[in-house]
């Protein structure tokens, strides 16, 4: 893949952080690649509860949190996944979340380069 190391750092940093503080139930956090001929996408899940619906377009707002309370146990501050978007935007690139019966998936785009 082609990418900037340091940034694509950053974003699986984020994601992984965010998995471990948010991680419930049977405790899985998955990372997994998936190539295509143009693009690399990334994702990491935890088990856990979902995000509501009405706030996954919500989670990469600058210190938008959606259990408030929760995020006190764990220091968290919000700005993560919106640093996340920000480097995905700088690098012309898609990242985004699914819920899942049993937990979270965030994943993000990079170029597939040549093989």
């Amino acid at each position: 893949m082609w990418a900037d190391e340091f940034k694509v750092e950053q974003v699986v940093t984020n994601y992984i952080s965010n998995a471990i503080n948010h991680c419930e139930n049977e405790k899985i956090i998955e990372v997994k690649l998936e190539r295509n001929t143009d693009r690399v996408r990334i994702f990491v899940f935890n088990t856990g509860k979902p995000i509501p619906e009405e706030e996954l377009d919500k989670v990469w707002i600058k210190f938008y949190k959606v259990d408030k309370a929760r995020t006190h146990e764990y220091g968290g501050n919000g700005i993560g996944l919106s640093i996340v978007k920000a480097v995905m935007d700088a690098m012309n690139q898609e990242c985004g979340v699914r819920n899942y019966d049993n937990g979270v998936e965030f994943w993000f785009d990079v170029d597939g380069g040549r093989t």
